[in-house]
This record gives structure tokens, sequence and C-alpha cells, in this order.
């Protein structure tokens, strides 16, 4: 229990600072306008570090990835498989809020709530900027993420040569975190200024809002993870290996929900995937890149995140806007989540993509941490499920009976050699 607690505890102080924050702004008034400066200063010390620790976390991460060469057929199976897998998500996601729109139909008054927002639609400036100087600004998210891979690559190539560089990158990567951790550590005097002052001008219509499209995305999340999961190991591997999945996958499950972090799962989820019977040459790779770069959880919430923000901020969500929200979503269970402090680069990157103000960012924020276990656990459980797939895709139909015939084999082989010694 002390355990759970712990890691959960700066989910409870920044929920608490809500709370404290809300009922503030109720009691308060227009006169909690006093303390925006607080969240103000919070937040702009945020945007400030996104530009860095994204180029200098991104392109260190790539640098360092050693020769897969060999492994080329799995990585890029594994690349369709993330990519397809995460356009099915989007697509449930878009479904469900459709079927139960995030907010009650009542309009809410946001800050910088305009009706002259627009989404920036036009895909060259997206991927790309005119001048290098532009890359340095929060409003050019996209291009940024591109060319912070692009140096990567371009480091990565350069073998022996790169060293240097590969350790700047490095250790410019642990400073930046530092500096966000510090940061962080406002976070719950922050957002409560932010809510007082929210809550203060417009009543508790955002807190019911919030609350709303919450239990929205839990009940997607525990729904998504019966059907999608039963779904994708039945494929990969028939009924023996939707049986064995879902036998092993109670560990990564509960040890997913119980540190909201897709990479503390990953020793459970390759114990796990060992028992399931997955190939070691497959669940070694697409186990560890899996809790980088597949976060159907991620992609699933952002597309709550966009259809919530689209709602409040009356404009329409049609055909156009949702292939955005597709790709925004599936680019941020690639990239984004990989990134310290995740989740206020997410909601950035939503807001600069459709064009909704920066005020809008802490409301998606503390949604997310609402919802931040289950989140997790998608991560975490769709990643066995996926490296089913994968070993059908790479070993033939029939690899789960072959496995199991081995692993027969090394059992009989074993008892002679005990018995002979």
């Amino acid at each position: 229990m002390k355990k759970i607690l712990s890691n959960y505890r700066f989910s409870i102080i920044l929920l608490l600072g809500v709370i404290i924050g809300a009922v503030a702004g109720l009691l308060m008034g227009e006169q909690a306008t006093v303390v925006k400066p607080v969240a103000d200063v919070f937040l702009n010390l945020v945007f400030c570090l996104i530009v860095p620790i994204v180029f200098f976390s991104i392109s260190s991460s790539i640098a360092n990835m050693e020769n897969v060469g060999k492994l080329k057929k799995i990585l890029l199976i594994f690349l369709a498989v993330v990519i397809v897998s995460g356009v099915i998500t989007c697509l449930l996601a878009l479904l469900t809020t459709t079927i139960f729109p995030t907010t009650s139909g009542q309009p809410i008054k946001l800050p910088g709530n305009s009706g002259d927002l627009k989404a920036e639609l036009n895909l060259v400036n997206m991927f790309t900027v005119a001048d290098f100087s532009l890359l340095l600004s929060k409003d050019n998210m996209l291009a940024l993420i591109i060319f912070s891979i692009m140096f990567g690559i371009g480091t990565s190539l350069l073998n022996e040569k790169g060293v240097v560089i590969k350790n700047f990158l490095n250790g410019m990567t642990d400073v930046f975190s530092g500096m966000v951790a510090m940061v962080m550590k406002l976070a719950p005097i922050g957002i409560a200024c932010y809510f007082a002052s929210m809550i203060g001008q417009m009543g508790g219509q955002v807190v019911s809002s919030i609350a709303r499209l919450s239990i929205i995305y839990v009940v997607f999340c525990i729904l998504f993870f019966i059907i999608t999961s039963s779904a994708y190991t039945y494929w990969g591997g028939g009924k023996e290996g939707l049986k064995s999945y879902w036998k092993n996958i109670t560990l990564p499950m509960t040890t997913a929900m119980g540190t909201c972090s897709s990479t503390a799962c990953i020793p459970v989820n390759l114990i796990a995937s060992e028992k399931m019977g997955i190939p070691r040459d497959i669940c070694d790779i697409v186990i560890p890149l899996g809790g980088s770069t597949h976060k159907n959880g991620v992609v699933s919430v952002q597309i709550m995140k966009i259809a919530f923000l689209f709602a409040i901020y009356q404009r329409n969500f049609g055909l156009q806007e949702m292939g955005m929200a597709i790709f925004v979503g599936v680019i941020s269970g690639i990239i984004v989540g990989t990134i310290p402090s995740g989740g206020f680069i997410g909601e950035l990157f939503i807001c600069t993509a459709f064009g909704f103000p920066t005020d809008a960012v802490p409301l998606i924020v503390i949604m997310g941490t609402l919802t931040d276990p289950f989140c997790t656990m998608i991560n975490v459980t769709s990643d066995p499920a996926i490296s089913m797939v994968i070993a059908r895709l790479v070993e033939g139909k029939n690899w789960i009976k072959e496995k199991r015939f081995e692993k027969k084999d090394f059992d009989i082989v074993e008892s002679h050699v005990e018995e002979s010694v």
C-alpha cells in the first residue's frame, strides 16, 4: 500500500491542488483572478523548457540506437503494427466520442474562447518551417520533432566520430530533465492558482465537464483492453495464444496501474511475454521498444482531449478535423510518450496543431492525471498482444505450436541429462 501511495504521491498532491483551487475559486469568485500571475509563471517556465527538452531527448535517444540491421524485418513489421493499431485505436476513440459526447452540450466560456480560432491544417507548415530560428518556437512542435529525429540519425551515422556529440546530447538531456523536475515541483501550486482563477470566473462548469470526460475514458479503456487484446492475441496465437495471454497478463496490468509508468513495466512485461510462449528474439525487441513507442493509451486519450476541446470551444469537429486528430494521435503515441513530462508537451502539440490557446493546456493535463492509471494499463498490456501478432507475421501461423514442441523437446533432453548426472 505504501509503495502504491508513493507512486501516486505527485498525482495525489496535484489533484489536491486542483480541489483546493476549485474550492477557492467558488468561494472567492472574481477576486480569485488575483492568483492568476502565479499560474502564468508556472506555465511560462514549462513552455520555455519544452523546445530544448524535445530536441535533446529525441535526438539523443535516436543517436544512441545500436545497429539492428539483422533485425530489420522485425523492426519494420513492428512499426507497421504500431501505426495500424494506433489508427484502429483512434477510430474506436472517435466512435466513442461520437456516441458519448465529451461535454453535456452547455456552452463553456474559457479564456481565449473565440470563434475565430482555426486549426493549422497546412501540412507543409506543420512538418517544416522556413527558417531555422522558427524551430526554437513551441508553436512549431512537429517540425521540431522531425528535425530532432534527423539530427539523431545524422549523429548515429557518424559511428565513432559521433561519440562526442552523443555524450553532449546525453548530458544536455539529463540537465534539462533535471530542470523539468525542478519546475514540476511547482505544478501543484501553479495548477491550483490556475483553477482558482478559472473557476472564479466561470463557476463549476469545467470541473463537471472534466469529470464526465474522465469517466467516459475510463470505461473506454476497460472495454478497449478486453476487446482489442482478445482480438490481437486470438489472431496472433489462436485459442492457445488467447488463453495464455489472459493467464499471464495480470502482473503487467496491475504493475502498470500501480506505477503509471510504461517504462517501469518493461521487466514484468518481458517475464509475462516469456510465459505466454512468445519467442525471445521477438519479445526482447518488441517489449522494450513498445514501452516507449507503442502507447495506445496515449493515442486514445489524445483523441478524447481533442474532441473535448473542439466541444468546449464550440468548433466543428468534421471529417477533416477527425483525420488530423488521427494523425496527431498516432504521432503522439510514437513520439510524445518518449519525452520526459510528455503530458505537457502532448497537450501543447494538440493546441498548436489545432489552433487552441495555451490556456487550455492545464485543463487537459488534469484529465490526463485523473486517467493516468488506465492510460498506462492500455500502453503496457497492448505490447504482449501485438508481440503475438508480430510472431505470427515473422514466424508463421503455427509459431505457438512449434514453440510448445521445442519446449517439450528441451524438457526431455534436460531430464535425460539430469538422469545421467
